[in-house]
């Protein structure tokens, strides 16, 4: 659980989603680039108001993404040294963790002025394993009006 101010997440339940159809195992060399630039995270983050119950919402997005991530099976898998010492990704169908959150905050007092101390490793999970991680937080209703 973190907090900021007025901001609380509570994570309810983390799951690993795997691609819905098998994925061969193999590996993909990283890219010239890949090798020169430091690792980069792309940190995301979407509001929505929750209009089912969350459990219902978490199956059709776990579904969805186990979906997806058949044509886009890289993001499955996780990034590993190879004999050299170099990252290369491993396309093992790993799965990516998903993590299932909530909170009471309102979305007016975030301070998106300053995110690394309102929003990154709250709404924006910290990525332990693997290529990928998802966090769905819902938020009250009555709060996003």
């Amino acid at each position: 659980m973190g907090s900021c101010g007025t901001l609380t997440v509570s994570v309810k339940k983390r799951d690993t989603v795997a691609a819905a159809l098998p994925v061969q195992e193999h590996w993909l060399p990283m890219s010239n680039l890949d090798l020169l630039i430091p690792p980069l995270d792309v940190r995301v983050f979407f509001c929505y108001k929750e209009t089912l119950p969350s459990h219902e919402s978490v199956n059709i997005l776990k579904k969805s993404l186990a979906e997806v991530l058949v044509p886009f099976y890289p993001l499955a898998g996780e990034v590993v040294q190879n004999s050299l010492g170099e990252p290369e990704l491993l396309c093992n169908n790993r799965g990516v963790d998903f993590i299932h959150a909530r909170t009471d905050m309102e979305l007016m007092n975030l301070d998106l002025y300053h995110p690394d101390e309102s929003v990154d490793t709250k709404l924006v999970p910290f990525k332990e394993r693997g290529v990928l991680t998802v966090q769905v937080i819902f938020i009250s209703v009555s709060i996003l009006h």
